[in-house]
């Protein structure tokens, strides 16, 4: 993400991901979740909500780039 880094700068607050993964339960989801969120290398992120449907799961994630009292790269 390293180059990438630079276009995280622009964002204000968080990035918001929705996404249907296969799953047998609402626990499995909630773990596959904030696994694909470090994955993609958010340092932190919320699991917003979830809808298991038996053998899937709607995922709706919120991988936080900015917090408020962070420093922002535009406040130099």
């Amino acid at each position: 993400m390293a180059e990438s880094a630079s276009i995280f700068n622009r964002v204000v607050d968080a990035v918001d991901i929705e996404t249907t993964i296969l799953c047998s339960s609402e626990a499995e989801a909630k773990g596959i979740g904030l696994e694909m969120l470090k994955a993609l290398g958010f340092k932190d992120g919320d699991i917003v909500s979830v809808e298991f449907t038996g053998m899937s799961a709607r995922l709706r994630l919120r991988g936080n780039v900015f917090k408020p009292g962070d420093k922002y790269q535009w406040e130099k």
